[in-house]
């Protein structure tokens, strides 16, 4: 999904915002949901949603949550230059 630049259509609004802070005490101590790694006070952490922005599934690193979003955004857009390039042929 490509970023608008407004925090609320991007699924980062004030509903996102206020649950994350919610959570976030609760989720130290607890593990990232991609690296299963404990997380620590010390570290910053994002309220990761599913692929489909339909839902969440958990706290997680910030590292762990944008590596695991820039891995979809790539792949997505490898398949998307796959598709123009085989149907210029």
């Amino acid at each position: 999904m490509a970023r608008t630049g407004n925090t609320t259509a991007d699924g980062y609004g004030y509903e996102h915002q206020q649950l994350r802070k919610a959570l976030l005490a609760e989720a130290y101590g607890q593990p990232c949901v991609h690296c299963q790694l404990v997380m620590l006070p010390s570290q910053k952490l994002d309220l990761d949603h599913t692929a489909d922005r339909t839902g969440y599934r958990g706290m997680a690193h910030a590292s762990c949550n944008r590596s695991e979003g820039a891995r979809r955004g790539n792949a997505q857009r490898r398949r998307s230059r796959t598709l123009k390039t085989s149907e210029a042929w």
